[in-house]
């Protein structure tokens, strides 16, 4: 479990937070930007930061509604974070109050008002009263979704309820949370589907498979090549191609050989499968691939922008970061450049902002390319510090 924290917050790649000032367009002079305390995305307008090896939280104006006294934490999630204070896990909420005592070993986020929390060698879990729901008792689990989670129990896993009653007794070698109803399971590297009452709807008779989005489920056959089934078993795309995404808005990227194209639910060849590389429908768009260089394409592999830049990320509240001999900016779904490509490093906007890096500082800017934050020090009476230029 642990791994997983220390790759989320490795992913997020932290940056420094800085307060309102002018164009990002500016001279190296006026773009100082903070490199002394790091930053996550925001979510529901909190991000997480780092000052001096101590975790807390910021609003977007850059005041901290939670001390940076932790020593972990993870992002907010239903209005709480799970924090470790030394070495022990327990929960705050956005205003900064400690909710739930730090008595824990090991502690994730809460999903559907329930979070896993580990004693010792064991989980179990925990509502948002800091009530242990159910008692700390399995050797693994996974966070509920559906109103169930599967929890591991003599190296099998199995399915329980709110109450702790089981749905499905340990039986399964590998499990997936549900999803649309059902979960996929495998027993000896078979896998099939059970549904929310513990019932295998799908026989475990696939090489692999994948969780149920929009109506679909990939799954790999004997013939070791991939398809697609609906919930009724019935196979849509029968053994057609080396390796394929789930579906995500109507479309899935699939592989053949080693080009990529994408199909429709009926199995419909929609782009055609051409390109080196191809990212999932964002937002209604896709990032392609061709010879090293890279696009924009709608749904009907009609070209948005040319393949020219050396990537593309996918879009993000409508904007999608692009990159041409190491600089970074971003692009409008119209193909537009509306920030130019100046900075070292850029990330996705979220919730309004995305975090930047130029001259080696970073900080933030909005989607009219306006920095958002000017050069900070680490938290002084609970809001970061406006430096001297």
């Amino acid at each position: 479990m642990n791994n997983f924290l220390n790759n989320n917050l490795h992913k997020s790649l932290f940056l420094g937070l800085a307060l309102l000032s002018g164009n990002v367009f500016a001279q190296e002079a006026k773009m100082k930007f903070a490199s002394a305390t790091q930053v996550s995305d925001f979510q529901s307008g909190i991000a997480r930061v780092e000052s001096k090896d101590k975790v807390g939280f910021v609003d977007k104006k850059g005041k901290e509604v939670v001390a940076a006294k932790y020593e972990n934490a993870y992002d907010m999630s239903e209005g709480m974070a799970a924090v470790e204070k030394n070495g022990k896990w327990g929960f705050v909420d956005k205003s900064g109050k400690e909710k739930i005592a730090f008595v824990y070993d090991e502690a994730l986020n809460f999903s559907q008002a329930m979070a896993a929390v580990r004693l010792g060698e064991k989980w179990g879990f925990v509502d948002k009263k800091g009530k242990l729901k159910i008692t700390p008792q399995y050797e693994n689990v996974l966070s509920f979704s559906e109103g169930l989670a599967f929890v591991k129990q003599y190296g099998k896993w199995g399915v329980i309820d709110g109450k702790n009653n089981y749905v499905a007794h340990p039986q399964f070698d590998k499990a997936e949370s549900f999803s649309e109803g059902m979960a996929c399971v495998a027993i000896e590297n078979k896998y099939g589907f059970i549904d929310k009452k513990g019932v295998q709807i799908i026989p475990l008779r696939y090489k692999s498979a994948k969780s149920f989005a929009e109506g679909r489920a990939a799954v790999k056959t004997d013939n070791k090549k991939w398809g697609f089934i609906d919930k009724n078993d019935a196979l849509f795309v029968i053994d057609a191609f080396d390796e394929v995404d789930s579906f995500t808005e109507g479309l899935a990227v699939v592989r053949s050989k080693r080009k990529w194209g994408m199909i429709d639910k009926a199995g419909n060849e929609v782009v055609p499968v051409i390109y080196d590389f191809i990212e999932g429908s964002s937002e209604g768009l896709m990032v392609v691939s061709i010879k090293g260089k890279y696009g924009v394409i709608d749904k009907t592999g009609k070209e948005v922008t040319p393949v020219k830049y050396d990537n593309i990320w996918g879009f993000s509240e409508g904007v999608a970061r692009v990159a041409i001999a190491g600089k970074y900016g971003f692009i409008d779904k119209s193909g537009e450049e509306i920030i130019p490509m100046i900075y070292d490093e850029a990330y996705n906007f979220s919730e309004g902002m995305a975090r930047v890096s130029i001259f080696g500082k970073s900080g933030f800017v909005n989607k009219k390319g306006k920095e958002v934050f000017v050069e900070s020090q680490p938290f002084s009476k609970g809001e970061l510090t406006k430096l001297d230029k």
